[in-house]
């Protein structure tokens, strides 16, 4: 993906029950309570730091512990100070950072997910985690990367990515290449060219029979047959077919002739999670006679 291409961050918050101890984050609000000493009694905000300040002891770390684990902790310091202090932690504000998310990613039309961008400096901006940088990985990648980074912030949160827009110009070269991806179209003004930025084709593949798919918002792809052999052999110019942005360059293992397989490993188990097409296809489509003529 690159600048101008359009993301949808849909947010999945999970409200189930977990046996672990819930753990003190950053903006939590506590109080501290000590039954004998009430002047010494607050009700404090975990800081930015993950630091609290009480009276008597000073900044205390308290981020990522459990109100029990604190409250042991802070007995044991005012023990240097008063006699059983029996101190007690009780939270009372607390998922401040899910409160936060959720207020930057509900919306009325779309319910909790976000609209983003990629800017022309490749970058997305995400409540809580901040920017990060997209550009030149593929929608697999950045969908693990944030759900990485959030994994760091906010508890029980999963994230799905879809690519709404595609506007950065961009093609796909898959199947039997040493490097399969995607290629700036800038660069690969034909066929030939992409197969060579792709790191060349392998002995398995099929030249004879490589693929062009191109969604022109039709009920189904169109698709190029080219022969890239013969033309190799024969010096023919492979200047005929003009690559377009979105266009999917595949080289099969062999000939196509299991043509219904070739399309499904293309447009549901491969390319499909990363290039969106504006019309749904299945796997029964096939290469039939409309294709354009093989080059020789």
């Amino acid at each position: 993906m690159g600048p101008g291409d359009v993301l949808e961050i849909v947010y999945h918050l999970k409200y189930e029950k977990t046996p672990d101890d819930y753990r003190l984050e950053v903006q939590d609000r506590i109080s501290i309570n000590l039954p004998y000493y009430p002047q010494y009694s607050s009700s404090v905000l975990v800081r930015s730091d993950g630091k609290i300040t009480v009276p008597l002891i000073g900044d205390l770390n308290a981020e990522s512990k459990t109100p029990m684990e604190l409250a042991a902790e802070l007995t044991r310091e005012y023990k240097k100070y008063l006699l059983e202090p029996a101190v007690t932690v009780a939270l009372e504000d607390f998922n401040v950072k899910v409160a936060e998310l959720k207020k930057a990613i509900t919306t009325a039309a779309r319910g909790q997910s976000k609209i983003a961008p990629v800017s022309p400096d490749g970058r997305i901006s995400f409540p809580l985690i901040g920017g990060m940088q997209v550009q030149g990985f593929t929608v697999a990648q950045v969908e693990k990367m944030i759900n990485e980074s959030y994994a760091k912030q906010v508890r029980n949160l999963n994230i799905t990515l879809i690519l709404l827009e595609i506007h950065y110009p961009k093609l796909y070269v898959l199947g039997e290449v040493e490097r399969p991806g995607a290629y700036d179209i800038a660069s690969v003004p034909n066929v030939l060219n992409a197969l060579t930025l792709a790191g060349g084709f392998k002995k398995s593949g099929e030249l004879e029979e490589i693929a062009v798919f191109r969604n022109e918002g039709l009920e189904r792809p169109i698709a190029f047959k080219v022969d890239i052999k013969t033309a190799l052999r024969t010096g023919v110019p492979l200047t005929n077919i003009k690559l377009k942005p979105g266009d999917i360059i595949y080289v099969p293992k062999s000939r196509i002739d299991e043509r219904n397989d070739t399309i499904e490993r293309i447009f549901t188990r491969g390319i499909w999670a990363v290039v969106p097409f504006s019309t749904s296809l299945g796997a029964s489509y096939q290469i039939n006679s409309w294709v354009a003529p093989v080059i020789k």
